[in-house]
């Protein structure tokens, strides 16, 4: 009975210091994830107050709650996303996702090789850690202002990595265990994979929107009954060897996007019930809270040493690199997000799939010491990693521009011309050159601000003059 009791307080405050998590990320720019997985680490290996027993059962269950993470979490990323942003940024997305992934692989590899490791043992663990966990990039992106593009380029490579690392890193297990490798085939297993995912995703999503515009008594229950829908097509996909994970973010995306995309495939209108969106943010909630305390957990203290963290911090220097070099590219092709530069920059956290894809060569039977080496690296670089982004986020949100829905920097008329008035009264006043060189400085910054400004108002009054047209227009349609 008291082992009972003692399961319904772990499971009260895993919500109440998930909820002071984010009043404090709200407050102060820090981000929570490095705080949870520290509670995590105080719950289990600091002070021992869950016994080794659970602690075991916990570790089995890894990949079954890395799946139901991802399922949930990148359905919430979905249905946040703009169907026709998706459309526009998925190159971009797609091209930043491999080239940041191949860059991690080939930085890590290289350095693990010099450092005398086995060159497949060292591929291994680099495309373990090659790519962002989306149940730590998804929310966090959601929660800080950036750019519309941004917000849809992280969150696709967040989706897009989780399957790549999943897909190469089992491949390269395999050749480690097997020495074979046909290359043809791990590249169509990847496209097969993603292929496979979106169309299921979106057959499924259309078909449920339909369900539920049409079937009397379904919207009585429709949240409970779109989850088992969800799970339904996560297994399906899985089971077809395509990647659940991105049948989940396509399945959210078209809900998300419902009105939009029936009226463009010309079906009748249908929309999502917004409280499935509420009742999805708070599920979404819990489980991402209870990821970050569950990682914190399963951590093995013990076993870390001083050449582990050496190992960790280095190959976290060349995340860092790789992902600044992908941001910088990404940047000239793309000038309009390049005050998120730090953004991209700086969401470099590894999370639950390497987790569990760095226990997966126990599975496969591979040799101790390789086993233990690679869980210790991962774990390491999934705290590591988290506080990197952490320190990102905090410092760019110091700097950070808003921005309006059209894309263009936002400013206050008001304050603006206050500012221009000052200026003016500062440089009529000048008792010196400096002084004078100074006041004329922000006298025209005031005026850029200014015209900033009515650019933006000109923007925004155009988009909402669109939005009233092809509302008009669908209305005619209808």
């Amino acid at each position: 009975m008291v082992d009972i009791l003692a399961w319904f307080v772990f499971a009260a405050m895993v919500i109440i210091i998930g909820y002071f998590g984010q009043v404090l990320f709200k407050k102060t720019s820090i981000a929570d994830t490095v705080i949870l997985m520290l509670v995590g680490l105080a719950i289990g290996p600091v002070f021992n107050l869950i016994d080794i027993p659970t602690i075991g059962f916990f570790k089995t269950v890894a990949p079954l709650f890395a799946a139901l993470t991802l399922m949930i979490l990148l359905f919430e990323g979905g249905l946040r996303l703009n169907f026709h942003k998706v459309i526009s940024e998925v190159r971009a997305a797609f091209g930043f996702t491999v080239l940041g992934f191949l860059l991690t692989v080939i930085l890590t590899t290289l350095l693990m090789f010099n450092l005398g490791w086995d060159p497949l043992v060292a591929l291994m663990l680099a495309t373990m850690l090659g790519g962002t966990s989306s149940a730590v990039i998804i929310p966090l992106v959601n929660s800080i202002k950036v750019k519309e593009q941004t917000r849809t380029i992280l969150s696709l490579e967040s989706a897009l990595t989780d399957a790549l690392c999943i897909i190469v890193t089992i491949a390269v297990i395999e050749v480690f265990m097997f020495q074979a490798l046909e290359l043809q085939m791990v590249i169509e297993t990847i496209l097969k994979s993603f292929s496979i995912a979106a169309v299921l995703g979106f057959i499924f999503a259309i078909y449920w929107l339909v369900i539920l515009r049409d079937v009397n008594g379904v919207k009585e229950h429709d949240y409970i009954l779109t989850i088992a829908v969800l799970f339904t097509l996560f297994a399906l996909t899985e089971y077809a060897h395509a990647n659940g994970a991105i049948a989940a973010l396509v399945f959210g995306l078209v809900l998300g996007n419902a009105k939009e995309i029936t009226t463009f495939l010309r079906m009748k209108p249908c929309e999502l019930d917004t409280t499935i969106g509420i009742f999805h943010k708070e599920m979404s909630f819990f489980v991402r809270t209870f990821f970050f305390i569950y990682i914190g957990i399963i951590f093995e203290l013990s076993s870390i040493t001083l050449e582990i963290i050496g190992i960790g911090v280095g190959i976290l220097a060349l995340i860092l690199i790789a992902r600044a070099i992908a941001s910088w590219l990404l940047v000239k092709l793309k000038e309009e997000i390049r005050e998120d530069r730090s953004v991209l920059a700086s969401m470099s956290a590894r999370g639950l799939a390497a987790a569990v894809l760095a226990s997966y060569p126990a599975i496969m039977g591979a040799e101790i010491s390789v086993q233990s080496m690679l869980i210790q690296i991962a774990f390491l670089l999934i705290l590591f990693s988290n506080i990197a982004t952490t320190l990102g986020v905090f410092l760019s949100r110091k700097q950070r521009v808003e921005y309006t829905e059209t894309g263009l920097e936002k400013v206050d008329l008001k304050e603006a011309e206050q500012k221009e008035k000052i200026a003016e009264i500062k440089l009529k006043t000048a008792m010196s050159e400096k002084e004078a060189e100074k006041a004329k400085k922000e006298l025209d910054q005031s005026k850029e601000d200014w015209i900033k400004g009515v650019k933006s108002e000109l923007s925004m009054a155009n988009k909402r003059l669109k939005d009233a047209k092809w509302e008009e227009k669908k209305e005619k349609q209808a």
